[in-house]
């Protein structure tokens, strides 16, 4: 069924294509209007006028049906037109042009000197020819030169011309052998169609796959110089951080006294809320696309503030709003509780800047 669907998918775009190779060639109808003048001009006179001018108005019409066809395709209008109908719209079409030129030109055969004969014949020749980008859709192509040749024919056999059933039955030939030249030309087109078609398809999945392969190599990129649970940088970034530093720069490490602690008496959960709060908080206390935040290990982070002396990273930190949390505060609490408190300190300061939890020893 899947098989199926994909066959038909193929057939609809290979179709779609074929009349894309139609329309375009359409303008080509505008011949179709000056041969009919060069026609007209070749065969006038009182008795023919009445008949050469309805013949000269339906040549007319159908080229210019054509030519408006050509508009509203490029701009893919009816909307709800498939391939498909404007395949059998390009049949009428071209069956309509091929009876006209193909009744027309017989009937002035039928009575024409050699000189208007040769015009005739040419004029009808030259229309089969503008219309050899019709064999991509090889029904069409029919349509429209079998009437003319075979036509031809009929007029040629009732003409008075010298040699009349020997150019009749060229052209009465010329009918089943255009049917095979264009068989030929129509299936090399629809194969240079076809291959056409998959190397778009080809492209469109190695352009997906590269994007797939290129977002997948950022996210791993990423991914290489993250640290997975806090999502600063870890030792790779920053050692590479640092070794792309030029000139003066300070670093700030901060350590979670009591950790260890905090982690058994709590669990691991709370421990890594912690490790998570203390780093959204350092991140924010820094300077964007300047300083790096990353963390060593553990429980220990650090801040690397390029282009910064001890001074200045000493000032920028009490700028940044870093919060010292001394243990004398806690009254000699545990040390679980002390971090607490100091988790509840950092999280009451986000605002203004990271806190950073430090053990004063007596």
């Amino acid at each position: 069924m899947i098989a199926g669907s994909t066959d038909k998918e193929e057939q609809d775009a290979i179709l779609s294509m074929r009349m894309d190779a139609m329309l375009h060639s359409s303008p080509a109808s505008f011949l179709s209007i000056v041969g009919g003048v060069f026609a007209v001009y070749a065969y006038w006179s009182p008795s023919t006028a009445p008949v050469l001018l309805l013949w000269l108005t339906c040549i007319v019409a159908i080229s210019v049906t054509n030519l408006g066809a050509t508009v509203l395709y490029a701009r893919r209008y009816p909307s709800t037109w498939t391939a498909e109908t404007w395949a059998r719209f390009e049949n009428v079409m071209h069956l309509l042009s091929g009876l006209s030129w193909g009744l027309g030109g017989g009937w002035m055969l039928s009575f024409a000197d050699e000189h208007q004969a040769v015009l005739t014949l040419a004029i009808g020749l030259a229309a089969v020819t503008v219309s050899i980008p019709s064999v991509v859709h090889l029904p069409a192509y029919n349509l429209f030169h079998l009437p003319i040749f075979w036509s031809y024919a009929v007029g040629l056999v009732f003409s008075s011309l010298q040699f009349n059933w020997l150019i009749a039955s060229g052209f009465f030939l010329l009918g089943p052998f255009g049917i095979m030249i264009g068989r030929v030309l129509g299936d090399q087109i629809s194969t240079a169609l076809r291959l056409s078609l998959e190397n778009k398809r080809l492209a469109q999945r190695l352009e997906e796959r590269s994007a797939e392969l290129e977002a997948a190599n950022r996210e791993l990129e990423i991914e290489s110089h993250t640290d997975p649970l806090t999502g600063v940088a870890n030792r790779r970034r920053l050692m590479n951080f640092a070794r792309a530093v030029r000139g003066r720069c300070a670093v700030l490490i901060v350590d979670i006294d009591h950790f260890k602690s905090y982690n058994d008496s709590l669990g691991h959960v709370a421990g890594d809320a912690c490790l998570v709060a203390v780093a959204e908080t350092l991140e924010r206390s820094v300077r964007p696309d300047k300083d790096l935040v990353a963390r060593l290990g553990g429980e220990e982070f650090a801040l690397v503030l390029p282009l910064a002396d001890p001074a200045a990273a000493r000032l920028l930190a009490e700028q940044d709003g870093i919060v010292v949390v001394e243990d004398d505060r806690h009254g000699g609490g545990p040390p679980c509780d002390r971090v607490r408190e100091a988790r509840e300190l950092l999280l009451q300061h986000d605002d203004v800047g990271s806190v950073t939890t430090r053990q004063q020893r007596p």
